[in-house]
């Protein structure tokens, strides 16, 4: 399929218009301000190659409970003792991210519920402001015992609640052989592709809840990596509120409830980790006596200044974690590996992931595909000390319900400029490289969406 050329022209003006005023809007140095580069006074690009992107001294900051990597004494820089603990200035473990989009441009042809006539055209443009804040208490509380706690509003969803929060003890028995984190986490966190820290922020489905057990209308699928995705048609959390092919979800959710343990034992070349949820796409709470689990284990085969390269393989076990139509409970589980590969300004990711399902009923076993794939790919690449371009491939080889599912490939390009290493504009263009159908699938309506919007943490 050839992209819309307004669309591409589009694109060109404003990414030409975002260098051109640069010079205006940026400042003499890219200093960082957000909470850990405050506490340690450093720059953003310390642990970040460009935020949200993790690099590896990053990487071990994480792993390591908020304490710089090596150390354990639960970063004592400007820590005031209170009691037994000891702890940082409010503005060296408080922080917020305001990040989503000012406007935005979205073609596809609206599906006809129940038939097989073909769909209206819809191109909308809308103007809004970023709809995702996040406010965020992170740090440790003493030697080797961490924190973190996220409020979210997405006032594109009318949601407001707790995003993740939980406890870290780091260093249990040796040095870096345990740590252990209990709460509301990002199972995903610690792998060579992480859920969360992209580039390519997720952008939500357009579709219309028709009750319980019911499959929803949908008239354009989410922007959510191939690999993180549900992938599945006809699959209902225990509520009976339809899971979207789209939706993150298992190992790949955005958070769930549990806990785990990581470390490594051997040195920097090796990572493991295994953990407990409860599972049934529930972060609070358990409906489900069963509880899911999974394992994961990392290589970091090239650890130099300048090249570094790391793949890691996990394997996810759901029991009675979501329901059918018919109100039957299934297994889902999930396996993947993900790489990623740094050499100088470039990043490239990627991601191979199989959902299965498993205890299926018989009267599905001719209506229900019980396995789907998702494969993403994606680079990045600092132009300029300022300027970052990234480009992502996803395919979703669908799941589920035969009526339902659809194959589909996306291809998704962004230009993000960093005002400060804390502040940035963006402009995102994703593009449907599959054919239409006329509105007769969800995969298959959505042709291009056009984004501008910024990504701001203080």
């Amino acid at each position: 399929m050839n992209p819309p050329c307004p669309t591409i022209a589009k694109y060109l003006l404003l990414l030409v218009s975002v260098i051109l005023l640069s010079p205006l809007l940026s400042t003499p140095e890219a200093q960082a301000i957000p909470a850990f580069a405050r506490k340690y006074d450093v720059n953003c690009t310390v642990c970040h190659t460009r935020a949200p992107r993790l690099n590896r001294t990053g990487e071990r900051f994480l792993e390591n409970g908020y304490q710089l990597p090596g150390t354990e004494d639960g970063g004592t820089t400007k820590k005031f003792r209170l009691g037994d603990l000891t702890l940082d200035d409010v503005t060296n473990y408080l922080g917020f991210r305001l990040r989503g989009n000012a406007l935005r441009t979205v073609d596809y042809a609206r599906h006809a519920p129940g038939t097989n006539i073909d769909g209206n055209p819809e191109d909308r443009t809308e103007f809004g402001f970023p709809e995702v804040f996040s406010l965020f208490t992170a740090g440790t509380v003493t030697n080797n015992v961490g924190f973190f706690a996220e409020i979210e509003s997405n006032l594109e969803e009318d949601e407001t609640g707790v995003e993740r929060a939980f406890l870290t003890f780091n260093n249990i028995g040796q040095h870096d052989w345990a740590h252990l984190r209990v709460g509301k986490f990002d199972p995903s966190a610690y792998s060579s592709y992480a859920t969360l820290r992209q580039q390519f922020e997720l952008v939500g489905d357009n579709s219309v809840d028709n009750g319980s057990f019911m499959l929803p209308t949908m008239n354009r699928i989410g922007l959510t990596p191939a690999a993180f995705a549900s992938k599945f048609h006809g699959l209902f959390d225990r509520s009976g509120t339809a899971i979207l092919p789209t939706d993150p979800s298992l190992f790949h959710a955005v958070a769930e409830m549990g806990l785990d343990i990581h470390g490594r034992p051997f040195g920097e070349w090796f990572l493991y980790q295994v953990g407990i949820l409860n599972g049934a796409n529930e972060p609070f709470g358990d409906s489900n006596n069963p509880k899911d689990w999974y394992v994961m284990t990392r290589f970091d085969v090239a650890q130099s200044d300048y090249f570094s390269a790391n793949f890691s393989g996990f394997a996810y076990f759901g029991s009675n974690n979501v329901k059918v139509s018919t109100m039957a409970d299934v297994n889902w589980s999930r396996y993947g590996f993900a790489t990623n590969v740094r050499y100088y300004m470039v990043d490239i990711y990627a991601a191979f992931v199989v959902d299965h399902i498993a205890n299926l009923p018989n009267s599905f076993n001719n209506t229900f595909d019980e396995t789907a794939t998702g494969l993403t790919v994606e680079a990045n690449v600092l132009a300029t000390d300022r300027l970052l371009l990234g480009i992502r491939f996803d395919h979703l080889d669908a799941g589920g319900l035969r009526t339902q599912r659809t194959s589909n490939s996306l291809l998704a390009l962004i230009a993000k400029f960093y005002m400060r290493s804390n502040i940035a504009l963006f402009l995102r263009d994703d593009i449907n490289l599959r054919p239409a159908q006329g509105g007769r699938t969800p995969e298959r309506n959505f042709r291009n969406a056009f984004f501008v919007g910024a990504d701001v943490a203080f």
